[in-house]
């Protein structure tokens, strides 16, 4: 077509700027249905912007969630492992005392000294439990272990106290979710540790003493009372692994719930998009049938 006369200079323009436009229109909406999304940028998410920039950072929010509570789980579930042998430790060590107790066997032939001194070194390297380089029971303190030696003196024989005790007196906190945060529930000095290193202070003291069974048996009444304690703090311990599994399963929920909420707000209508892409289709061939007869008009034609 000649673009030269100053009588189709102005229709050719206005035909090519809407032929141009009806073709991109066409590749926007061929886009949209081969990908299955409105757009890839928030220009053409027009009107609904805010809520999809809030559902995935919501996304995200619960994504994060998700991981630092399988942190936390690994934490937990590594701590649990520790206390329960432990609560094992302790039944040998009841059972050690008893049988010391009773005078049925010699301190000698029960090897009583080193078998304790054993036992309790094995509970406190149990208490040194480290999970990628953090010592769990120290609290805080996770880069030091919370007990060196559970032999340390105590300021009162038989009472039981925390000089072995070597780490933070703070707990380490994990937050779950918004509302709902936790101080991790085991610590090195945990009265039932303590109860449990003064229970095999005072036999060591009453075989070395050359104590009798009233001696023994305070003792022994000491580290059964810490058995108790032990028990409570490992259902505490798994009391909390559940509570955190649990919201770790409605973060998933909320995780997939929020993604189908998202998709719903960025995805093709591919009905209606198909009935604007037959539409532009019927234009962009109109158009070009338009041009083609524009292009064969001359002068004469519009003086007609």
């Amino acid at each position: 077509m000649s673009v030269n006369r100053i009588g189709n200079l102005g229709i050719f323009k206005n035909t090519f700027r809407n032929i141009s436009g009806v073709q991109s229109d066409l590749a926007t909406l061929q886009k949209q249905i081969s990908s299955g999304i409105r757009s890839d940028n928030f220009r053409g998410l027009t009107g609904q912007v805010e809520q999809f920039t809030f559902l995935e950072a919501k996304q995200r929010e619960s994504k994060l969630y998700q991981e630092n509570n399988t942190i936390a789980l690994a934490r937990l579930r590594t701590a649990d492992q520790s206390v329960s042998q432990i609560v094992e430790i302790a039944d040998q060590i009841e059972d050690l005392i008893l049988l010391r107790r009773n005078g049925t066997t010699t301190s000698e032939a029960l090897n009583f000294n080193i078998q304790l001194r054993n036992l309790a070194q094995n509970a406190a390297t149990e208490m040194n439990v480290k999970l990628e380089g953090r010592y769990l029971l120290s609290g805080t303190s996770t880069e030091r272990p919370p007990i060196t030696n559970p032999f340390a003196p105590q300021a009162e024989d038989g009472v039981p106290d925390d000089a072995f005790y070597e780490g933070s007196k703070t707990s380490v906190e994990f937050k779950t979710d918004d509302r709902i945060n936790f101080d991790f529930p085991v610590r090195g000095d945990d009265p039932a540790f303590q109860k449990l290193f003064t229970a095999v202070n005072m036999a060591l003291k009453a075989d070395v003493g050359g104590g009798g069974s009233e001696d023994f048996t305070g003792a022994l009444n000491m580290v059964q009372a810490a058995q108790e304690d032990l028990n409570t703090l490992r259902s505490a311990v798994n009391s909390q692994i559940i509570v955190v599994e649990q919201i770790t399963v409605r973060h998933k929920s909320t995780e997939l719930y929020l993604k189908g909420v998202t998709e719903e707000v960025a995805k093709t209508d591919v009905l209606g998009a198909s009935i604007e892409l037959a539409s532009n289709q019927a234009i962009l061939q109109a158009s070009f049938q338009a041009f083609a007869r524009l292009s064969q008009l001359q002068l004469v034609d519009f003086l007609r």
